[in-house]
């Protein structure tokens, strides 16, 4: 007898291999052609062409719809504050005036702007949503922020005619989310609706 184990014995004595060993085979091995040459060209590719291909949206919740507004496009979110209505210019869009860290903002029914029904009852998770710039800007209540999510392009696409029609034409895009699909708001068609019904 050799006092050798014999060959069942070894296997089950065999040292357990290393995990990171496969870790690094993996990260050894070479990269595909296809796979350099579509990291070069991302590298490669403008600063500004990068950026045209995602989105940054602020995504809300409003009149039981998922909405969404580009982060270029909005100017500040802040707690709701009381609103003054303003006499014989108030009305289903305008709903008046209120102050924010100085700042008298115009407050709009973004609800009313969109043809999308009104609350019915207490936000608790309301925020107030200024879009525009800094002579142009527009506030309105939201039922609730979800969020702020960089969208690829090839989770856009066109909102289809019945959809931009019931909306007002303020529909820009549908983003693909993954919490449903966002309409994506068309701010300066919304602002005309409101600048209209300020008057």
């Amino acid at each position: 007898m050799s006092g050798l184990p014999d060959t069942a014995d070894a296997r089950a004595i065999a040292p357990v291999a290393d995990p990171h060993d496969g870790l690094e085979a993996l990260l050894a091995r070479p990269l595909a052609d296809e796979d350099l040459d579509r990291a070069t060209a991302a590298l490669a590719a403008p600063i500004e062409r990068r950026s045209a291909e995602r989105t940054s949206l602020l995504v809300v919740r409003a009149g039981g719809e998922l909405l969404a507004v580009r982060s270029v496009d909005t100017a500040l979110v802040a707690p709701p504050g009381h609103v003054h209505r303003v006499p014989h210019r108030s009305g289903a869009v305008f709903r008046g005036i209120a102050n924010h860290d100085g700042e008298i903002l115009l407050c709009m029914a973004l609800e009313a702007a969109l043809g999308l029904p009104p609350p019915t009852g207490p936000r608790p998770r309301a925020s107030l949503v200024v879009v525009g710039a800094t002579r142009d800007r527009w506030a309105f209540e939201v039922d609730e922020v979800v969020g702020v999510v960089d969208v690829p392009a090839s989770a856009m696409r066109a909102p289809p005619v019945t959809v931009a029609v019931a909306r007002n034409g303020c529909i820009a895009t549908l983003a693909r989310l993954e919490h449903g699909e966002a309409s994506v708001l068309d701010a300066g068609a919304l602002a005309a609706i409101f600048r209209g019904a300020v008057g």
